[in-house]
């Protein structure tokens, strides 16, 4: 009776013996061929391969390089950093919304600086000029109309003007591009009297760091006290190994990302150039710290995809790169045929970091990087992209005294700091 119950269940046993050495022989083979290769993680495989949807750009395509906003006393405050979650961001989201949907257009006119100076206001500032019918939609208009029928082609500054006893309760918005601005107002009634701007307070802008001072054609002048001190940036190059100097495995730790799977990866160094590449992705480190990934996929001529489509796949682009550290705001962008190409600057302690010069990436380059990081989109892929290998730390326990002396006085944004390769990245006041 033993030995028949001994052979019932000797199958039963052996078929569970056969299972666990198939479980382990899985384990085992995504150990060798997944896990152990160069970076020691498999996640960034998985990431490569299973990439997330491109976001809408359309909601960061009109997020502001900068928010200045005053109290009607002549001075300003300027924030370059975290401006999504500046809550004159989220004010002016209401407002501009708002505007869209119920106002009416009060006319056109020459922009008149003195009105913005002598009111409290909330003013985004762009780099680029901004298409109306686009910016509409971003904030829940689709046709765009109350801005497109009013003849306005493009802006660079939106002004608001919150509410006030003093106006009327009147909300007014003004679009300005260069000399000319396009004005309008919507007074709630009834039960949308109370609709809430999130009750934002625009509190006085003394702060004795910084103030700035607005000029003809609503360009704001940075102006600083003799005192003014700010924190030290320093470039750091993520593509050198801890002792300093590149290296062909830690460069190629670092641009694993950039390929579907890092295990096809083939690296040479032809004339003394780090080149990475599989059968269609090239990736190089050239002489003068920039980091260049070109793409050889095809894209058939079915495909389509317009500015918001490519502007998603280039903000996409540059996030997944783990070695861009800084905050960034989109500088500037082109159209070239069916291509589109985006430039994008950093943004570190509350001052946007600029090229003054052009960057070239070697001794015989013909085509320099006009700003840190360039991406070219064709019809919603990535072919080309471009950037400075470094990222940039500030030294929050130092402080530097600002030499007034530097350069003249800045328009625009050209108060900054200036990247280079040197030690201590200054800033500098500098006309463009």
């Amino acid at each position: 009776m033993l030995e028949t119950k001994k052979n019932r269940y000797l199958p039963i046993a052996k078929t569970f013996f056969i299972i666990g050495l198939a479980a382990l022989s899985v384990v085992l083979t995504v150990q060798l061929w997944l896990v152990n290769i160069p970076n020691r993680s498999f996640f960034p495989y998985m990431q490569a391969r299973f990439t997330p949807t491109p976001p809408d750009g359309l909601s960061n395509l009109v997020h502001p390089f900068r928010i200045i906003y005053g109290v009607g006393d002549g001075y300003f405050n300027i924030t370059y950093s975290n401006i999504t979650g500046s809550p004159f961001w989220e004010y002016g989201e209401d407002a501009i919304a708002e505007i869209l949907q119920n106002s009416s257009f009060t006319g056109q006119a020459q922009a008149d600086t003195v009105d913005i100076e002598n009111a409290p206001v909330i003013i985004f500032q762009y780099a680029f000029y901004m298409n109306p019918a686009i910016f509409a939609q971003a904030f829940g208009s689709r046709a765009g109309a109350a801005l497109v029928e009013v003849g306005m082609q493009n802006f660079r500054t939106v002004v608001i003007y919150p509410p006030s006893p003093s106006d009327s309760n009147m909300l007014r918005v003004s679009f300005i591009c260069d000399n000319y601005a396009w004005h309008f107002s919507h007074t709630p009634t009834g039960r949308q009297a109370h609709i809430p701007f999130r009750g934002i307070e625009v509190t006085p802008a003394y702060e004795q760091y910084r103030r700035f001072a607005l000029s003809e054609n609503a360009v704001f002048v940075q102006r600083f006290h003799e005192n003014f001190t700010y924190h030290p940036i320093y470039p750091a190059n993520p593509y050198v190994n801890p002792s300093g100097f590149l290296h062909q495995v830690f460069i190629g730790r670092q641009i694993e990302h950039f390929f579907d799977n890092p295990a096809t990866i083939n690296s040479e160094i032809p004339g003394g150039i780090y080149t990475f590449r599989n059968f269609n992705t090239v990736v190089r480190y050239l002489p003068g710290d920039v980091v260049e990934y070109t793409s050889f996929r095809t894209i058939g001529n079915a495909a389509h995809a317009g500015f918001v489509a490519d502007f998603s796949a280039a903000l996409a682009f540059v996030t997944r790169d783990p070695n861009v550290t800084n905050e960034i705001f989109l500088a500037g962008y082109e159209a070239r045929n069916r291509e589109h190409v985006f430039w994008f600057n950093y943004v570190v302690n509350n001052f946007p970091l600029v090229l003054t010069e052009y960057w070239y990436s070697s001794e015989d380059c013909n085509n320099p990087l006009l700003y840190p990081i360039e991406v070219v989109v064709d019809r919603g892929r990535v072919t080309r992209y471009r950037k400075i290998a470094y990222s940039f730390i500030t030294d929050t326990d130092a402080n530097v005294a600002l030499d007034l002396s530097v350069g003249a006085e800045p328009l625009a944004f050209a108060i900054g700091s200036y990247i280079n390769t040197e030690q201590h990245i200054m800033l500098q006041a500098r006309r463009r």
